[in-house]
């Protein structure tokens, strides 16, 4: 009996190739290529695609903690979830970011949304990872802030004390920090909620 090599069964495997389009997108665009490729861990930023690498397990596991502990804490109505996708700017060229986790209002949201309205969401936390910093920490708070999202928070992992957790609160038109550091913390808006910090970054 002839055995195939590795080789040649690799080439029986069918390959799906997604062409990245090399103009500025609309939504229509965008939403075009979700269903070319619905694995894609993409950004739509000024109708420009931003590529990123997928999470590692730690910065899923982080995700997935902090999820658990908001749902124990949420008010009725409020549902955490990770990885959606909020629309900063539905204007041509189009914005969409995908926080790591969203907070929003269920009884707002129809279940085959492709995108949440960003007067929806009450806090939208990022996850540090180590090609996202400045992104994470500059770019973000702008298009958060811009799109009027109540509450922005910054979990990294790699931070010293004073910079593992930092809460962003919209004051206006503008985010003002209210909270940095490690430890517990205890935030009452835009919902009240505890969150310990060293816990929830802490893996046997």
């Amino acid at each position: 009996m002839t055995r195939r090599s590795d080789h040649d069964r690799a080439k029986e495997v069918p390959m799906t190739t997604v062409t990245v389009p090399n103009q500025l997108l609309t939504i229509e665009d965008w939403d075009a290529l979700e269903e070319t490729d619905a694995s894609r861990y993409w950004e739509l930023v000024d109708g420009t695609i931003v590529m990123n690498p997928f999470p590692s397990v730690g910065h899923q596991l982080v995700g997935q903690r902090l999820v658990t502990r908001l749902g124990t804490q949420l008010p009725d109505g409020l549902v955490a979830l990770q990885h959606l996708g909020v629309t900063i700017e539905a204007q041509f060229p189009p914005t969409e970011r995908g926080p790591d986790v969203v907070v929003f209002s269920r009884a707002q949201v129809r279940l085959d949304a492709p995108r949440l309205d960003p007067a929806h969401v009450r806090l939208v936390v990022e996850i540090v990872s180590p090609g996202s910093r400045r992104t994470d920490r500059i770019a973000k708070v702008a298009d958060y802030q811009y799109a009027g999202i109540p509450a922005y928070w910054i979990i990294d992992p790699a931070a010293g004390d004073d910079g593992r957790f930092v809460a962003y609160e919209l004051v206006g038109v503008a985010y003002k920090e209210v909270a940095r550091g490690s430890g517990v913390i205890t935030l009452e808006r835009p919902f009240p909620v505890t969150i310990d910090v060293d816990e929830l970054l802490t893996f046997d």
